[in-house]
């Protein structure tokens, strides 16, 4: 089931989410608004009866159990559900510039509303009649004063609000960067390869070319098994570095997963993206490594690639596929090549 792609939807139901999490002494964390999204999106049953089952028990929902429901129904989410839970970060960051340019309205008009009555006061206190305006004037005065008092108290806990709402907004960049991002390499992970198909495909754009480039550490396993895995991480880690220096925009480095790594080449024919796999296969396969434990050299490492432009009726599986079979084909031919799917 999805959730609503309607942003006024969306946003009305964490309005009711965030009550719910204040009635319940549940932290308003970016996990646990995900979890009251959905439960008033109603898009996971078994979910809302577990919530609906853990607040009778509890009264609340205690952290550890909001952590397992969140791993149970939303974390491993693929595909279509995981750009639904993007949607559900996106329209929390909206519901919460909203409130946080109500909050600055609000502020602004009271404002002004005491400075228009201090000002009202200031022309009554020229009459000449004293002693019948003046004890209006005292009180009215004394309001004022009061009022610019409250006004100020409301600023202090403003700029307060706006500093929890900005930590939040960041809060939730940082979480779905962290989702989309291979923590070993810095690259885009295998998630992160979906969201970009979706917004460069020559399905969702005027672009008469989209290419997929897959690569794969040649022998990787026995370069494990010979030099130990802290180095082979450190070499994933170079390749990291290495393919986001070496591929310009509009192209994207991803970690596909293991020792295999994919470069989506917006814009890019065939000929272009075989052309980007055959300069990172040269340059690669040229650069010598060193063992800073033992201080031995070590042989380049080389990687086998699969290339392959996508057809008019082809979604991403289909391009992965085809990209991934050229890459075996390049394997059996010897390795270190570049094979292409026409």
């Amino acid at each position: 089931m999805k959730f609503s792609e309607n942003s006024e939807q969306a946003v009305n139901f964490l309005r009711q989410a965030v009550p719910t999490m204040m009635q319940h002494n549940i932290v308003p964390n970016p996990l646990n608004y995900t979890l009251w999204y959905s439960y008033y999106s109603h898009a996971y049953p078994e979910l809302n009866s577990e919530l609906d089952r853990i607040i009778s028990e509890h009264t609340t929902c205690p952290p550890e159990l909001s952590e397992a429901l969140f791993i149970k129904h939303i974390s491993q989410l693929e595909g279509d559900q995981g750009e639904q839970l993007h949607s559900l970060q996106d329209a929390f960051a909206k519901l919460v510039g909203t409130v946080s340019e109500s909050f600055i309205q609000s502020a602004d008009h009271t404002s002004r509303f005491s400075e228009a009555v201090k000002h009202s006061l200031d022309e009554l206190g020229t009459q000449t009649d004293h002693n019948k305006v003046s004890p209006v004037l005292s009180k009215l005065s004394q309001q004022a004063d009061e009022m610019q008092s409250a006004n100020a108290q409301f600023q202090a806990e403003l700029g307060a609000a706006q500093t929890e709402i900005d930590n939040l907004r960041e809060e939730l960049t940082a979480t779905r960067r962290e989702a989309l991002t291979d923590p070993l390499t810095g690259l885009q992970n295998r998630r992160a390869l979906d969201a970009i198909y979706a917004k460069y495909s020559i399905h969702s754009t005027n672009n008469k070319h989209f290419a997929l480039v897959i690569m794969d550490i040649d022998k990787f396993k026995a370069f494990n098994d010979k030099h130990g895995h802290l180095l082979g991480d450190q070499i994933l880690q170079f390749i990291g570095k290495f393919l986001q220096a070496e591929c310009e925009e509009p192209t994207v480095p991803v970690r596909f997963g293991g020792e295999e790594f994919a470069i989506v080449c917006p814009t890019y024919a065939l000929s272009e993206a075989q052309a980007l796999a055959e300069k990172l296969r040269k340059k690669l396969s040229s650069i010598p490594f060193n063992n800073k434990r033992t201080g031995d050299t070590i042989a380049p490492v080389t990687a086998s690639f699969g290339v392959c432009e996508q057809k008019q009726d082809e979604n991403l599986m289909g391009i992965i596929e085809r990209a991934d079979s050229a890459l075996y084909a390049a394997k059996n031919a010897g390795r270190n090549k570049v094979e292409v799917s026409e």
